[in-house]
């Protein structure tokens, strides 16, 4: 049976995820390090298992531990629990190049909350382009739309387009029709008059979501739910014998 050292340096190991030869020479260097802590601790008097209980406490929980050897920005995180960071990161909230989670912010974010240059998700901010039930950004497609170019059942924007509709610029603006527009099809500035071809094309987007693109979206959020899942279980067959952080 292994004793409560080994126990620990599994755990920990199970959260690193490195590869073998790294893996033994982080067991190795780890072991020494709390070893030499429980000599100084059995120097003050205590027991030495009481001493190497204290020192696995003192040194913290094998999860923060484990996450902790995994490197500042790896190519690849994904986590069942905390933060993800790496360039892909899945995770219950991630931060990366590409970013999935519950709250994702990267280059390419997509989440429940979803903040990033490119956005998809339930609430979704992007800098040049988000999709999502409440979108904001420069061109927002949602259900609500807030952006420069916006498009939606109800959107707001320098130039936009919907059911209903608020902006500087929205072609075909009818009070009546719930299209309020700042100017007329006869005083539209020509630099807002060329937003109308990117207002078409979200349109488009937009009618096309729930054929094309929504299904995707949720296929990409089951595939993710599965590399989650499948991390959980790899995590969770390491022996739980200490309280994680």
């Amino acid at each position: 049976m292994k004793n409560i050292l080994d126990r620990y340096l599994d755990r920990v190991l199970v959260y690193a995820n490195k590869s073998k030869s790294e893996s033994e020479s982080i067991r190795k260097e780890l072991r020494d390090h709390l070893l030499q802590k429980v000599d100084d601790l059995v120097q003050t008097g205590i027991s030495r298992e009481e001493a190497m209980l204290e020192a696995l406490s003192r040194h913290g929980s094998p999860r923060v531990v484990g996450y902790g050897l995994r490197g500042a920005f790896p190519w690849i995180d994904i986590r069942s629990h905390g933060t993800a960071r790496g360039v892909i990161a899945i995770g219950p909230k991630a931060v990366g190049i590409f970013a999935f989670g519950g709250v994702a912010v990267g280059v390419v974010a997509c989440g429940t909350l979803a903040v990033g240059v490119f956005s998809a998700g339930f609430l979704a901010v992007g800098l040049i382009w988000a999709w999502a039930f409440l979108g904001m950004g420069g061109i927002a497609t949602a259900f609500i739309a807030i952006g420069v170019v916006a498009a939606g059942m109800a959107a707001i924007g320098l130039v936009a387009g919907g059911a209903t509709a608020l902006g500087v610029w929205v072609p075909n603006g009818d009070p009546a029709s719930g299209l309020f527009s700042h100017y007329t099809a006869q005083n539209v500035p020509s630099y807002l008059r060329s937003l109308e071809p990117v207002l078409n094309d979200c349109t488009f987007f937009g009618r096309h979501a729930i054929t094309i693109f929504l299904p995707a979206y949720f296929l990409v959020i089951f595939a993710l739910g599965y590399l989650k899942y499948r991390e959980g279980k790899r995590v969770s067959s390491a022996d739980d014998w200490l309280i994680d952080g």
